[in-house]
């Protein structure tokens, strides 16, 4: 959730390079860029368009004759980095895809600043750069390149004092600073209008940046679940690096805070499917509450003398109840529990139709059949309730404060679909903490996700990308409307 108090907060941004997202750097510096006490509230993939002025805008906003915050030999090398690194082509011939995320904060600007650190050939592991960042050698020249290295050099024509800076002991070496961000507020600034300015031209969904597609190719979608955004938390970013090993390309990205209504739909078809999966729940609780009140029996015979079949299943059954519900009284808002809508009916089945403390298999059956509804339904609104921050019968805020941020990726390749479900298995092994926090969703080809993306209105959705994008809505939040 956005904000809206722009008054004590600011706006940052990082952008992850090419050469980072190529090496699957990227899950690792979005854990180290989220130990900064700021809000990742946008995200967006880019890859500028052959042809346009996106590049040199951005340069634009990076030269600084005053020398104010960088020395122009810095900003010569990073202007000549980006000129020859994010343009398609580029000198290492790889995609240009690059990722931006926003980050929201009463000090953003500062804290991402000494997060991704500053230009250096020291090693160190304290920031993004230091451990990220490389350099590399440069190992000949194409056609494709010298055209590259023209058009920077035509750049750098704007700029008349950096046309004087000896850079001739640098040029065996090439700078790779895995991230990139503002130096200045101006800069900044400058720059957030710019990714709003070419959000959809230059921006949105990436897939025509890997050059000639695999017409094998898939592309699947997968959710990063609330509860890893509300703190200030790395595990996004490890949750991004589970899934890198499976060679997949990032090419969609957008912050998503589903509504009421879009979550509704979206899960949709969990109803049907939790009177099945998790019908078991219902037969596992009835025979937890049968033992109980059969001990409670027990116990009285004991106590008082009676015969146990004089005391009839009803009475031991409400006084298991009472225990129950005073020591241990089940919630209605519980992940992977037993809701107390669906006690209450096991307790008004069993006053109805339990006998004795030895029910047959075929009572189970029974009570697991006439229960499986109410049951789905409290995990559906539970599920609901999670992921929208809402009240499952009424749709309204259960608190105007709560954060449901998620972030959606959407990952293409050759068996994406199998690769991510196999590996969603895994990573809910290690990291879920049970049937709801379970960290990520990502998109069964047997559960419609042409109509997940459509619903979330990511950038290849069919019918269109949902506009304002995240970092649109937010940049003119801050800026005013491009």
């Amino acid at each position: 959730m956005l904000n809206n108090n722009t008054s004590n907060e600011e706006l940052a941004y990082a952008l992850i390079t090419p050469y980072s997202l190529h090496k699957s750097r990227t899950g690792g510096i979005i854990a180290r860029l989220l130990w900064a006490d700021v809000h990742l509230s946008a995200v967006r993939m880019y890859a500028p368009e052959p042809g346009g002025d996106f590049l040199e805008k951005y340069c634009d906003a990076i030269y600084d004759p005053e020398e104010s915050e960088v020395p122009l030999k810095f900003q010569r090398l990073v202007i000549e980095y980006v000129m020859e690194n994010l343009a398609r082509p580029n000198v290492k011939g790889i995609s240009n895809r690059m990722m931006v995320l926003v980050f929201q904060g009463p000090n953003a600007q500062r804290d991402i600043k000494n997060a991704v650190g500053h230009i250096g050939r020291d090693v160190r592991g304290d920031d993004v750069r230091g451990t990220f960042g490389d350099f590399i050698i440069e190992t000949g020249e194409s056609g494709d390149v010298n055209k590259v290295k023209d058009r920077t050099q035509r750049v750098l024509e704007r700029y008349p004092l950096l046309k004087d800076v000896d850079m001739t002991s640098e040029k065996n070496s090439f700078f790779e600073p895995a991230v990139l961000t503002a130096t200045s507020k101006a800069m900044n600034e400058a720059h957030l209008k710019l990714f709003n300015q070419y959000a959809y031209s230059d921006g949105g969904f990436v897939l025509n940046a890997l050059g000639d597609v695999d017409p094998e190719f898939e592309t699947s979608m997968v959710i990063l679940k609330p509860e890893s955004f509300r703190r200030r938390n790395p595990l996004p970013g490890n949750l991004v690096d589970f899934f890198s090993r499976l060679g997949l390309f990032i090419t969609g990205a957008k912050m998503i805070s589903l509504s009421f209504e879009q979550a509704r739909e979206f899960y949709g078809d969990k109803l049907e499917q939790f009177r099945s999966q998790l019908k078991g729940m219902i037969a596992e609780k009835t025979n937890e509450i049968i033992q109980k009140a059969s001990v409670l029996r027990e116990n009285i015979s004991e106590t008082c003398g009676m015969e146990t079949d004089k005391i009839p299943p009803g009475k031991a059954l409400k006084m298991a109840q009472d225990a129950e519900y005073l020591f241990s009284p089940p919630k209605e808002s519980g992940p992977g529990e037993v809701k107390k809508s669906v006690v209450d009916a096991i307790y008004a089945y069993l006053f109805d139709n339990l006998q004795n403390f030895s029910p047959d298999e075929k009572f189970f059956e029974n009570i697991t059949e006439e229960l499986k509804g109410v049951n789905a339904k409290a995990e559906f609104d539970e599920l609901i309730r999670y992921m929208s921050g809402a009240d499952p019968e009424t749709g309204r805020p259960l608190d105007e404060e709560g954060d449901t941020h998620c972030m959606a990726l959407l990952y293409s390749g050759r068996n994406s679909f199998k690769s991510i479900r196999r590996r969603l298995k895994e990573l809910r092994d290690v990291y879920g903490q049970n049937i709801l926090y379970n960290r990520a969703h990502a998109s069964d080809p047997d559960e419609d996700p042409v109509k997940e993306r459509r619903i979330l209105g990511m950038p290849n959705s069919p019918q269109g990308e949902a506009k304002p994008c995240d970092l649109e809505e937010l940049v003119n939040q801050f800026y005013g409307d491009k």
